[in-house]
Parts: structure tokens; C-alpha cells; sequence
């Protein structure tokens, strides 16, 4: 059977938009792939909502181990600074290349261990870009000592049918530099402390247009606003109550829901 490509689940994973084509088409019918997508938003979910992150630089053991999953021959290469992930670097090439899948997404199930590893790698390596490149670190998610930002708006979060007794609230923040931060609180868990997994989303007045913003981890979250965003067309700030099945659209399902307003 076919499969969707590690590096198309990828970009799906770290992206809002939900999938389209052939892409759509293979994971409505392929649990396989669902459950590959849903780790690596897992994986997303996990660089972009921690608390408390410190980057150290694996050892050349850890690299020898990956090399053997990913069934490398030269493992000597360990990189010397922790910034890039090691690319393939196979002994011999093919005798010839396989001819590529007829709708560019799909291809051939590669070995199970080695596919795996090699798109959480991906998944890591893609997030890690992602944050570096706006260019505040993680600093830029889960803030830093001596923060002064401001609070541009704020708006308490109502619960919404089906979820009585939820309540939150979230705050615009703009830091030193400019950029704007959403910060949510959430009080909703079940009697056994169980809670769903909750997406953050922007959405304009109407309920269009939505945006997510990423996933809380516990009760609290901060999340980036992302460029070309204007709060002011999308002040509406909804956290939904999601399945883990892979699929990026919202469920429908919200839990509490509020309009930023200026502060006074």
C-alpha cells in the first residue's frame, strides 16, 4: 500500500491548513497515516507549549543510535554544534531511482523503524526552524526573566454548550520588540483530572477565517501570534476540545469562547 511521504506529514503536521487532494483523501482512508500525523503534532505540540526548555547538545552516542534506525553506514559524523539535524548520508546510492508517486504526496511504505524516526527528525528539526527563524528563540513561547510586556486586550472566556462550569481568559501581549503573544487560562478538567486535547484558535467576528494558534499543555499556554495576523480582524479567541485523529480542522466543538477588548 501507499503511503503519504514523511516529508508532506511533516509540513502537515506543523501547519493550520487542513489537508487537500490526494493527501486528504489517503488519510481519511489510512489509519496508518492518521496516527503518524497525530504523533508528530504531538511532537509540535510539545516544542511549542513547553514551560520550561533547556537545549543541550546530544552526545556522538546519541547520533550512532540514530544512524542505526535510520540504517546509515557512516556514523562518525556526529555533528560538532547542536543547530542542524544530520541529513542522509547512505554509502552507496541505488542502482536507479524510483520513479516518483503519480499525485507528488503519496509513496511507497518505507521500513516502519526507519520511517518513524526519521519523521519525528523532521518534525523536530522543522519546529526548531520554525522557532529560530522568527527569531526569538524559545524565549519567543514561554517567555524569559524580567519580561515587561503589555497587555493590549484581554477578554474573559464564556462556556459554550456542553461545557458548563468552563471558564478562562486570555490576554494580547505585546513585548519590547513588537511582538504579540496570546496567554490563556483554562479551569475545565473532569472529576478524574482528565482534560481533552484543547486547540487555540483566532477567529474574526463572524466566526470565519479561524487560526490556531497551538495546543495547551495543562491549564495555561502562550502562544505567538503569527505574522500577518491583525488582532483587531481576528479578535475572537476560541479553545476547542479536539480528537487526536490527525485531522487539523476545527472539531466544532468549543469549550469556551471570548472577544478581546481593549484594556481600559
Amino acid at each position: 500500500m501507499n503511503h503519504i511521504d514523511e516529508e508532506t506529514l511533516a509540513l502537515l503536521a506543523i501547519g493550520d491548513d487542513a489537508p487537500s487532494g490526494a493527501a486528504a483523501e489517503h488519510l481519511a482512508a489510512c489509519p496508518t497515516c492518521r496516527a503518524e500525523l497525530a504523533e508528530l503534532r504531538h511532537v509540535v505540540t510539545v516544542a511549542k507549549s513547553s514551560q520550561s526548555v533547556e537545549l543541550e547538545q546530544p552526545s556522538a552516542r546519541v547520533w550512532d543510535r540514530i544512524a542505526t534506525d535510520l540504517g546509515f553506514d557512516d556514523r562518525s559524523a556526529a555533528p560538532s554544534a547542536p543547530a542542524v539535524v544530520p541529513g542522509p548520508a547512505p554509502a552507496s546510492a541505488p542502482a536507479s531511482a524510483p520513479a516518483p508517486a503519480p499525485d507528488g504526496h503519496v509513496a511507497r511504505r518505507r521500513p516502519r523503524v526507519r520511517r518513524r524516526t526519521a519523521l519525528l527528525l523532521t518534525a523536530a528539526a522543522a519546529v526548531v526552524g520554525l522557532v529560530l527563524g522568527l527569531g526569538g528563540g524559545w524565549y519567543l513561547f514561554v517567555g524569559g526573566p524580567g519580561r515587561s510586556d503589555t497587555v493590549v486586550s484581554r477578554t474573559a472566556l464564556d462556556p459554550l454548550p456542553g461545557w458548563s462550569g468552563a471558564r478562562g481568559s486570555a490576554e494580547l501581549e505585546r513585548d519590547a520588540d513588537g511582538r504579540l503573544s496570546l496567554v490563556v487560562d483554562l479551569d475545565h478538567r473532569a472529576a478524574d483530572g482528565a482534560a481533552p486535547l484543547r486547540e487555540v484558535w483566532m477567529m474574526r467576528s463572524d466566526l470565519s477565517g479561524l487560526v490556531s494558534v497551538g495546543f495547551l499543555d495543562g491549564d495555561t499556554g502562550r502562544f505567538v501570534v503569527p505574522a500577518g495576523v491583525d488582532p483587531t480582524r481576528y479578535p475572537v479567541v476560541d479553545v476547542s476540545a479536539e480528537s487526536n485523529d490527525g485531522d487539523p480542522a476545527h472539531s466544532g466543538d468549543s469549550v469556551v469562547r471570548g472577544t478581546l477588548h481593549t484594556r481600559a
